[in-house]
């Protein structure tokens, strides 16, 4: 009788201490998980998310100053975003068709006529990019503004592709450079090529004929005269080198990145339009 009561007391322990033991590990795996959900939420509350952007963008090459460029009409954001928080890649592919257009790159210059290539550019807040005439009304060159530019709700200035004025207005001119102002609904951003040495180059001079080119010389092409080897004006800065090579149907990928955040905040493939 004795020897039974030990050997069923015996049995009795070796059943219990399994179930405390599952129950310990189960404890211990609940501890863990609810520390691990705690420390992931609280990462992914941290991370600063990227607003919203939507834009109805244009470009345009008629072979001539008037009626080129770039535009891109804010039509949404979920907060306002300072343009120092953002860049602009462009990309996009064409065919040679005039490789003595004077803007060209060396390596470019280097490309047949009829021969693929490619081109774009990134363009970087508050970083120079238009290396052109001053307003087209001097001779003197110089790096002095950074496309696009832009007008619109909350823009305060003058004329942002005009460095010629007074120290006064020269905070309302750099208003309108990339970099300075704030993206937001009611807001165009712009680059046209530079035409005429005439001061009326952006947008085109009244009066002035449309096969003029971009410098008032050759059709679809800039040439020596009034536009030097290295100057960049602002719509090659949006664009890159070579754009004036872009015809209807071709396309710009054009990208804007939240820079805080690394993320394409817009992506978009614009058809090239004659105007």
């Amino acid at each position: 009788m004795h020897y039974l009561k030990r050997v069923s007391r015996k049995n009795g322990d070796d059943g219990v201490s399994p179930v405390v033991g599952v129950m310990l590990m189960l404890v211990v795996t609940i501890i863990i998980a609810a520390v691990v959900s705690g420390f992931s939420g609280g990462l992914i509350g941290g991370q600063q998310k990227s607003p919203t952007l939507s834009m109805e963008v244009k470009i345009s090459n008629t072979g001539s100053y008037i009626g080129s460029g770039f535009s891109a009409n804010v039509l949404g954001v979920s907060q306002p975003i300072a343009s120092k928080d953002l860049k602009i890649v462009t990309t996009w592919t064409t065919t040679m068709k005039d490789n003595e257009s004077v803007d060209l790159s060396d390596t470019q210059k280097g490309v047949p006529e009829g021969n693929i290539f490619t081109g774009g550019n990134t363009t970087l807040p508050n970083s120079a990019n238009v290396n052109c005439y001053q307003g087209m009304k001097t001779k003197t060159v110089t790096t002095w503004a950074t496309a696009p530019f832009a007008v619109g709700v909350g823009i305060n200035q003058s004329n942002p592709t005009d460095p010629i004025g007074s120290l006064t207005s020269q905070s309302d001119r750099k208003a309108g450079w990339f970099g300075q102002y704030t993206v937001q609904q009611g807001v165009n951003l712009f680059a046209y090529p530079y035409g005429s040495d005439s001061g009326m180059a952006i947008g085109g001079a009244s009066g002035a004929a449309s096969t003029s080119g971009y410098n008032g010389v050759t059709p679809f092409a800039y040439a020596t005269g009034s536009y030097a080897q290295g100057q960049i004006d602002p719509t090659a800065a949006v664009l890159g080198n070579g754009w004036e090579q872009l015809r209807a149907g071709d396309t710009v990928r054009v990208k804007v990145i939240y820079t805080p955040t690394g993320a394409a905040i817009f992506t978009k493939d614009v058809s090239v339009t004659e105007g």
